[in-house]
């Protein structure tokens, strides 16, 4: 087992985490990936762009952008071992902005995602007073409720009563009732205003006002449990997944039966799966579709490569990428399944004459508060509502929790990597404290009138654009600069050949259909998405509200506060060092951490180089001879060992002897029998004696 610490820069630090198995490891990304974008995300985009339109492209553009570029971000994550900003830094120095760029991308996201888990938090504690009355949005009578609200189960009522309704009220006397006669689509469910009211939304986005108190109090919380799950390290936070990543699953297949059973329901669900062909000619659907795929499997933003780094050097990430990717697209699809038919359900009851095509639109296009809309109101209906409301909500609070420690996890990373001596535990404590509680703070402008607004721009212009032009970036650099053929080698260095005839049919460790989409059908599919992007860009807007022109100006200044690191860095770079090999060459301290090479006996511990070479074969040599020969470097228990024999075992023996025998390389406070920082070693201090065959080699020129 490796030793806990390690020197680095002549100070002894504690040595990166990692995941206790591998299951802790898929169930992390699983829930990274299939978080709320899946339940919230995907079903408002779906009625955005006509339903089974966006699907299509959605598929298509999961299986030939998601699926390789996911695998790209994986590997690169599992073999260097390293936050984002510092991975890019040493792949290609030109290219360091990139990683500067996911952990901005990270920040702006966790803000507002944190937002979308208070408002689940705070639905759930609205719910328990379901068990001994009525839930808040079971009626029209309540004091937030105008002469819009419509209760059809009241509604019911009166008309069996010869009683005319209003505003949740059964009225005998019309003349109350002259001039007040509501159209039938101005009417609005229970469920929708109490949403507005939780939110208390303003009429736009320039009426803002002050926090509400509650909603900011559960704000408070929610970022108080991110941190006591971050603070014990990864090691605790993949234990937590266990939970977090497979309760959704088991919900929403309940809830999915139980949908589809209402009457109506087969109308979202010809919505849903049934194409209007003509929206495949139009931009919007491949437009947001491109951006619910690298949304939902979190790519870009540096939670993939983060998570990996905890990662074995020789875990099989061929198999965890396809459980993740199909896994996110079967539940967006179960989702789809579940949402569209309460849709129908609901339609049907509010808006009996209309088509069924018109109305289901009608309420797809609730924006980003559709979920806490439609599934409030369809949970409602069900006996036990108040059962129902808690589970469904407490799932949807699994879900943002699971994404949200990533992301939050992805900034902590980047801190604690570049220095490394806050891995302390209790620094490290510090760092997760301050990194939520700045979160906390950016998070009560969102709990103010105008926070759903900021939402929708958020989600718009960091959420979408940001991470496309990212991973286009990211996919060109990888496949041109540094090489897909180098990085073929370094997932066949990793993960050997195949060993059963199944990975052999699926070309383990490396499907050709993963190279050619590097090199060709992934950058064309990003690249004419982004420029479709540009080309037909128009005002942001929330259900029927249009944003003003100056709400757009700050997305955009959004989106250039994330991007403008690449060129930016880029920049800096060229005109610090002004040797373009240098730029784009990995650096001296790119490769894998060290790793374990089978040598007989003995394990002999390396740290691959530039490279990326395997160990001379006379320095196995001289390890699987270190016991027999007493005169290759020294003699006896205490003789000196030659940097190349050194592993976590083998230590000098205690007391007079050992400052007699005291290896000579152990300078400056680096020791060659730390592995990690072996290569370090070498490149201070070359070695330059004799070895056992007499010969005199340059020990850098190795690594």
């Amino acid at each position: 087992m490796a030793t806990e610490t390690a020197i680095i820069d002549g100070k002894k630090v504690k040595k990166r985490e990692q995941w206790d198995g591998k299951l802790d490891f898929v169930l992390s990304c699983l829930g990274y990936a299939v978080g709320l974008g899946s339940i919230w995300r995907f079903p408002y985009l779906c009625g955005r762009n006509g339903g089974a339109a966006f699907v299509i492209a959605y598929i298509i553009l999961m299986l030939f952008a998601g699926l390789p570029t996911f695998y790209m971000e994986m590997v690169i994550g599992q073999y260097t071992s390293l936050t984002p900003h510092l991975l890019y830094s040493r792949m290609s120095p030109l290219f360091t902005g990139i990683g500067y760029c996911m952990v901005a991308i990270s920040v702006y996201t966790a803000m507002y995602y944190q937002l979308i888990v208070t408002w689940s938090m705070f639905y759930l504690g609205a719910s328990v007073p379901g068990i001994w009355t009525d839930l808040p949005w079971h009626f029209c009578n309540n004091t937030w409720n105008d002469e819009y609200c419509f209760d059809d189960k009241t509604d019911r009522y009166c008309d069996s009563t010869n009683t005319t309704y209003f505003k949740g009220t059964c009225w005998q006397n019309n003349s109350v009732l002259l001039g007040k006669n509501i159209s039938a689509d101005l009417r609005e469910t229970a469920s929708k205003q109490y949403n507005r009211h939780i939110l208390n939304e303003g009429t736009g986005i320039d009426d803002i006002g002050w926090p509400k108190w509650d909603l900011t109090l559960t704000l408070f919380i929610a970022w108080v449990m991110i941190f006591l799950m971050m603070v014990k390290g990864v090691k605790w936070s993949g234990k937590v997944v266990y939970v977090t990543s497979t309760f959704p699953y088991i919900f929403l297949c309940i809830l999915m039966v139980r949908g589809n059973l209402l009457d109506g329901s087969g109308d979202g669900v010809d919505f849903f799966i049934k194409p209007n062909w003509s929206r495949m000619l139009e931009t919007g659907p491949w437009v947001d579709a491109a951006q619910q795929t690298f949304f939902s499997l979190s790519l870009g933003g540096g939670g993939l490569t983060t998570l990996a780094s905890y990662n074995s050097f020789n875990n099989n990430l061929m198999y965890d990428t396809l459980i993740v990717v199909f896994g996110t697209l079967i539940f967006a699809l179960m989702g789809g399944f579940t949402v569209f038919p309460m849709l129908g359900y609901i339609a049907k009851t509010i808006y009996p004459h209309w088509p069924a095509q018109q109305r289901v639109n009608k309420l797809a296009e609730s924006g980003t508060t559709l979920v806490f809309v439609t599934y409030p109101d369809a949970l409602d209906r069900m006996p036990a509502a108040w059962v129902w409301c808690i589970l469904f909500f407490f799932m949807l609070f699994l879900l943002g929790i699971d994404t949200e420690l990533v992301m939050v996890e992805v900034q902590v990373t980047a801190i604690v990597d570049t220095f490394p001596s806050l891995r302390k535990t209790r620094r490290k404590a510090i760092v997760v404290a301050l990194t939520c509680f700045v979160g906390f703070l950016g998070g009560v402008l969102l709990c103010t009138p105008i926070g759903s607004y900021l939402v929708t721009l958020l989600d718009n212009y960091a959420g979408g654009l940001t991470l496309l032009i990212a991973c286009f970036i990211e996919i060109i650099m990888i496949s041109y600069i540094y090489g897909y053929k180098r990085l073929i080698e370094n997932i066949k260095e990793m993960m050997g050949a195949p060993t059963s005839l199944f990975q052999r049919l699926i070309g383990y460790p490396i499907n050709p259909f993963y190279w050619i989409c590097w090199i060709f059908v992934t950058p064309v599919m990003l690249g004419a998405t982004i420029v479709a992007m540009f080309v037909s860009t128009e005002r942001t807007k929330q259900g029927d509200y249009v944003f003003p022109l100056w709400a757009d100006l700050v997305g955009w200044g959004i989106l250039i506060s994330c991007n403008i690191w690449i060129p930016i860095v880029a920049i800096y770079r060229a005109v610090r060092v002004r040797n373009w090999r240098k730029l784009t060459r990995p650096t001296a301290k790119w490769g894998c951490r060290a790793h374990t090479i089978d040598a007989g006996e003995n394990q002999l511990e390396v740290a691959a180089g530039d490279n990326n070479t395997m160990p001379f074969q006379q320095d196995i040599k001289l390890n699987e001879q270190r016991k027999g020969s007493a005169n290759d470097l020294g003699e006896g228990s205490g003789r000196r060992v030659h940097p190349h024999q050194a592993v976590d075992r083998i230590s000098m023996p205690p007391g007079p002897e050992a400052s007699q025998n005291q290896s000579p390389f152990v300078v400056s406070g680096i020791s060659p029998n730390d592995v990690e920082n072996l290569r370090d070693y070498h490149m201070q201090h070359a070695y330059t004696g004799p070895m056992h065959n007499g010969e005199r080699r340059d020990i850098i020129r190795r690594f």
